[in-house]
């Protein structure tokens, strides 16, 4: 090495980040070329990235798999996350790591697949041309997922189109799913939301060391879809989190959620798991069942979760987070989070949230893909209604939703193959809409709050998620999770837009609105909402063939759909 890259290396550079040359001759053509190995040193060790592509052709660098937590195994696992070793020498960071260990039941077929070693989090920077000397506000994605599946891998969620605004970092980290990131016995023998836990523990790293990559510490926002959205709330609320991140964004997930959370009775859930994997578990302590536990394959573990299934994938998640026992020191849920919510008892932080109108389609596409489940669903309807929308019914609350959403379905009929579009709209307000407007509204009526924006988001596209999880090319119109696909590249699953199409023009309207968030940018410095009020920041199509895509401020939240839902659940 030369003295002059020896000096560099020794030297003490803005943001401690250092780029070693590494020469790569590569001969195409009679051409050398000369690539750029980036290297940055944090208090754990020194890290050796790489460099990829942005959506526009520009390249960045990168560091992926970095360990923020041991390895949650052997004694581990059911256990809060712990902070990983130093290492010796420069630890390799040109690839992701497997993700958690999950089963994907939303799939036609199920797929089994990750490890229980996953807890790794991947560093995005902007062009190196064009960097600022300033630090960079740092955008963190929580993924989604039911808190069953997801992962940061590249393949599923790589945030190329943002490295093409120059103005951010982003960190995409794995948080143990499932059983394994949720069972808790209710006691100290295994307290549970490990899961969270290991969210808390990623924004405690990037709090720690992202001043090395170049990002302000003092200037994260923490966003995520689905559960993942559903987790941003959370960590709004959890003790353990406060001063970690400084903007929040919740997309198509809300602590009121019915499937957010919290179980009722853990440890029973935890006995039926032990036994549908031939522990016998009720006479067993808390200590000994946790024990057991710990001893079962983890693939095998995984696979038993489909044995809690009350009807066919339903409920979508068992295991969720909890609300944790007094005796725990350092607990992520001390309450109930939706009577912390309506109390006020969250971080003051700029706030947005928003959803898609049939985000309800993540239960019905897996229904109406199979007509043999339509017409058991349909002959079940009177007896699952309570588990799918977690509350009782009554003659009077089925009368109310037929005259809403059924009017047009036969008296006889529940649930047909010609009224996808109800139940979708129904499923949709019960688990989403009404949760995110209750969650606006609580927060507006409460004085402990800074500026609150609503977005929604309508614009559709050539490609759906609606394809993943029914297995055909049928059209469902949009569905859930499709705003991510103008986030994020997801080669495993679309390719790429074309240049100039409909779709790459959403894409710069959508990150840019999602980035300017996050760098303050936007209407966010007063927000969309006032006194109790809000207006509301639409994506959605247009028939301008010049401006084939429209982004405009729409005055209102859906009173009458929410006055609904509040006498019914």
């Amino acid at each position: 090495m030369s003295k002059k890259f020896k000096s560099i290396l020794n030297c003490s550079v803005p943001i401690s980040l250092l780029f070693l040359l590494l020469l790569v001759t590569i001969r195409a053509g009679g051409i050398e070329l000369i690539q750029t190995e980036p290297v940055v040193c944090i208090s754990d060790g020194c890290l050796r990235g790489t460099v990829l592509q942005n959506s526009v052709g520009g390249s960045y660098p990168a560091f992926l798999g970095i360990p923020f937590a041991k390895p949650p195994i052997g004694k581990l696992r059911f256990a809060n996350p712990q902070p990983n070793d130093p290492w010796k020498g420069k630890y390799d960071a040109s690839t992701t790591k497997s993700a958690c260990i999950q089963i994907v039941t939303v799939l036609p077929s199920p797929r089994l697949y990750g490890s229980e070693d996953c807890l790794y989090l991947n560093v995005f920077m902007p062009t190196l041309k064009i960097r600022e000397a300033s630090l960079l506000p740092v955008m963190v994605y929580i993924q989604g997922g039911g808190f069953l599946y997801g992962s940061a891998q590249l393949e599923q969620r790589n945030p190329a189109r943002f490295m093409t605004s120059r103005r951010v970092i982003v960190v995409t980290f794995q948080y143990r799913l499932g059983v394994f990131g949720f069972l808790s016995t209710g006691d100290r023998a295994a307290p549970g939301n490990f899961g969270m836990k290991d969210q808390v523990m990623a924004l405690r790293w990037v709090k720690k060391n992202i001043r090395a990559f170049g990002g302000d510490p003092n200037r994260v926002t923490i966003f995520g879809e689905s559960a993942g959205g559903s987790s941003v709330q959370f960590q709004m609320i959890s003790p353990l989190s406060r001063g970690l991140f400084h903007r929040a964004v919740s997309m198509g997930g809300s602590d009121f959620f019915s499937l957010s959370g919290p179980i009722d009775n853990p440890l029973a859930l935890a006995r039926t798991q032990a036994n549908v994997v031939g522990i016998e578990a009720n006479e067993l302590s808390t200590v000994e069942l946790v024990e057991q536990l710990r001893k079962v394959d983890a693939y095998e573990l995984t696979r038993s979760i489909e044995r809690l299934k009350l009807w066919d994938i339903h409920p979508i998640t068992q295991y969720l987070p909890v609300v944790e026992p007094p005796e725990e020191p350092e607990p992520f849920l001390a309450e109930d989070p939706r009577a912390a919510w309506q109390k006020g008892a969250y971080a003051i932080v700029p706030w947005m949230t928003g959803s898609i109108p049939n985000d309800g389609s993540i239960v019905t596409q897996t229904i109406y893909r199979n007509d043999s489940l339509v017409e058991d669903l349909n002959s079940k309807f009177v007896n699952l209604l309570p588990l799918i929308l977690r509350t009782s019914i009554t003659k009077e609350k089925l009368a109310r939703l037929r005259k809403r959403f059924l009017n047009n379905t036969p008296p006889s009929k529940w649930v047909t193959k010609d009224n996808y579009a109800e139940i979708t709209k129904l499923i949709s307000e019960a688990w989403f809409l009404y949760p995110l407007v209750r969650s606006v509204k609580e927060r507006l009526t409460n004085r402990n709050h800074t500026s609150t924006s609503v977005y929604s988001f309508q614009f559709r596209g050539r490609y759906s998620f609606s394809t993943l999880f029914t297995g055909s090319d049928k059209p469902y119109g949009i569905s859930h999770l499709d705003e991510m696909i103008y986030l994020f590249r997801m080669p495993l699953f679309f390719p790429e837009f074309p240049p100039g199409s409909p779709e790459a023009e959403m894409t710069q309207l959508w990150v840019k609105f999602i980035v300017d968030f996050a760098t303050q940018e936007s209407v966010d410095k007063i927000g969309t909402c006032y006194g109790e009020k809000c207006d509301v920041v639409t994506f959605a199509n247009s028939n301008n063939r010049y401006f084939p895509v429209r982004k405009q401020l729409l005055p209102g939240l859906d009173e009458e759909m929410y006055r609904f839902w509040k006498s019914f659940l």
